[in-house]
């Protein structure tokens, strides 16, 4: 008897867990998929197997005949195409609550033939564009915006780029830009603003830089500087020849006069210059004229080149007009004395005495005239460069003057 009953248990046991396992697999994500893909694969190989083998596999059309299966295949496929245009319709509608702007990814098939006014999500799932497209692209007025939400640029698209004029922000900030663009760079007019609101530049632009006539402001919004502009730097030897009252109505930013018995000449402070003054008693021009232009910096700008050693301008320049020590005049000693202030510390302070009589005029009653310094000098175009080192043998300049060729 217990013989039988085991058995029997041993039977059910077995059969119980055939049925556990088979149980289990069909829990199984991976037996569902693998079933489903299979099943998948098999109708879409029916389905697109579309070489017909007998003459009930055509349909008569007029004097040609079409496979039935090819036409099955062509229908299901329009279909579907069909459902996902709806799908995708009916998200960028339903996103809006039914009204207003469709909302699509930016990857959105329909988007590619959507034109009107929409919204456009980015991978991040923010809305990253809301105004006109054109097939899925920006082309008209629009705005676009970070993941923050911030504004980023408001204004004129056209190919998905700014365009036209509009108005360019900082990160969660004001304006940074306000005026014409071409290919996302200022092109044409416009104005810059500091992060602080305070306006910057107000002129011509060519290709992201200031380009042309234009206004400079200081950071507490007056202006400072009218001129010309290249390269997004101020073409300093367009003051050259200028009398004094002329200069003055291109820079109007504070400044400092030095003057002696015989020499002088204005740190125009707020653009970084200083200008070498020309008596004119002598000559037709009674008025005082400028007649170099010296530039605190250790970089200059040639033809889009960048240089930054006497060799590097050679390469643009040509062969030297002087090189050798020569003593320093007034202007080269103010400028020395305002890099070493400013910590350049390769060349050595000109001794210099000097009393204020007024806010904006130094007298200097004397300095080191037996000081020398090194000079590279070049002549092109009617200019003459010079280049200052600290040394005979130094690659490095520390500033530069631009005067008018003799």
């Amino acid at each position: 008897m217990n013989r039988l009953f085991n058995t029997l248990i041993s039977a059910f046991r077995a059969k119980a867990v055939s049925f556990w396992n088979k149980f289990r697999l069909l829990l199984t994500p991976s037996f569902w998929q693998t079933r489903v893909i299979s099943k998948l694969r098999q109708a879409f190989s029916r389905m697109f197997d579309v070489r017909p083998r007998d003459k009930k596999d055509y349909y008569p059309m007029f004097r040609w005949l079409v496979s039935k299966r090819l036409a099955y295949a062509i229908v299901i496929s329009l279909f579907v195409i069909c459902l996902i245009v709806l799908w995708q319709i009916g998200s960028g509608w339903m996103a809006q609550g039914g009204t207003g702007d469709p909302t699509y990814r930016y990857n959105s098939l329909v988007l590619k033939f959507y034109s009107g006014r929409a919204r456009v999500t980015a991978r991040d799932g923010y809305v990253a564009y809301v105004g006109n497209v054109e097939d899925g692209v920006a082309e008209g007025s629009g705005a676009l915006y970070n993941a923050n939400s911030d504004l980023v640029y408001e204004g004129a698209f056209s190919g998905s780029k700014y365009n036209g004029t509009g108005t360019l922000y900082y990160p969660g900030e004001g304006v940074r830009y306000t005026g014409e663009f071409v290919d996302n760079l200022y092109d044409g007019m416009g104005k810059e603003y500091r992060i602080s609101g305070v306006i910057e530049y107000d002129g011509e632009y060519s290709r992201g830089k200031r380009m042309g006539t234009g206004k400079l402001y200081n950071a507490s919004g007056s202006a400072i500087y009218a001129g010309t502009f290249r390269n997004g730097e101020i073409v300093y030897d367009e003051l050259l020849g200028k009398t004094m009252s002329e200069a003055a109505q291109m820079y109007t930013g504070e400044q400092m006069l030095y003057s002696s018995d015989d020499e002088s000449c204005i740190d125009m402070e707020e653009i970084g210059i200083i200008c070498e003054l020309k008596n004119g008693a002598d000559s037709l021009e009674p008025e005082w004229t400028v007649g170099a232009v010296f530039i605190p910096s250790d970089e200059i700008l040639i033809d889009g080149v960048s240089c930054i050693s006497v060799s590097e301008v050679a390469a643009q320049l040509g062969i030297t007009e002087y090189e050798g020590q020569s003593p320093v005049l007034l202007s080269e000693a103010v400028t020395i004395n305002s890099l070493q202030d400013d910590g350049a510390l390769r060349f050595e302070k000109v001794e210099m005495q000097t009393e204020s009589t007024f806010e904006e005029v130094t007298n200097v009653l004397g300095y080191d005239q037996t000081y020398l310094a090194y000079i590279h000098s070049f002549a092109r175009d009617g200019l003459l460069y010079t280049f200052y080192t600290s040394e005979e043998n130094g690659e490095r300049f520390d500033f530069y003057s631009i005067s008018l060729a003799s």
